[in-house]
């Protein structure tokens, strides 16, 4: 056993060399790598990958808040919108209030003219009414002035009549006076 197999040694011997050189070769690539990686290419290469990370993370958090931003004006909008439309149907029931206050007023104005004619036409039996009015207090008048003229007349009628009665009485008296003067002086005569 202390002895060696010939070709042993050099098995192993290109075993250890190939080893080596499959080493060398695997090593060679990775310095080269790190030798170009520190280089200033590489370098400037990751610097501009740092700053396109940066730039990304940036553009990203930027997005976030326009997308954050969007969404809150898409609320606004969306509130803004329910408001628009709170605001026009209640534009629209005050329309609608107008209008049947305006065909009420037209009502009323239609009404009003017609108790303005009413007026004007009473206004007008009322003149008629004075018209006709004075007009019998014109003839009250002439017949009280008739009516008085006649108490005068019917007054001086009485007078002349009692004047007449009065007279006849007289007249009457006397003659009965003179006829019994006239019986009397004959009996007196006879006596």
């Amino acid at each position: 056993m202390d002895q060696k197999e010939p070709g042993c040694g050099i098995r192993w011997r290109c075993l250890a060399a190939a080893s080596v050189l499959i080493l060398v070769a695997l090593v060679i690539p990775l310095i080269i790598f790190a030798v170009k990686a520190n280089s200033e290419a590489c370098r400037d290469g990751l610097r501009a990958q740092e700053e396109c990370s940066n730039t990304t993370r940036l553009l990203q958090r930027q997005l976030t808040r326009s997308q954050d931003n969007l969404a809150q004006a898409e609320a606004q909008a969306s509130t803004c919108n329910r408001t628009v439309v709170t605001l026009q149907d209640s534009l629209e029931k005050k329309v609608s209030q107008i209008q049947e206050k305006q065909a009420l007023i037209q009502e009323q104005e239609a009404q009003i003219k017609e108790q303005e004619a009413q007026i004007k036409e009473q206004e007008a039996q009322i003149k008629e009414q004075k018209a006709h009015i004075q007009e019998q207090q014109v003839r009250i008048q002439k017949l009280e002035g008739e009516v008085e003229e006649f108490e005068q007349k019917l007054k001086k009628l009485r007078t002349a009549e009692e004047a007449s009665i009065t007279s006849k009485q007289n007249s009457a008296g006397s003659m009965a006076v003179s006829s019994l003067l006239v019986l009397a002086v004959p009996l007196f005569l006879l006596f």
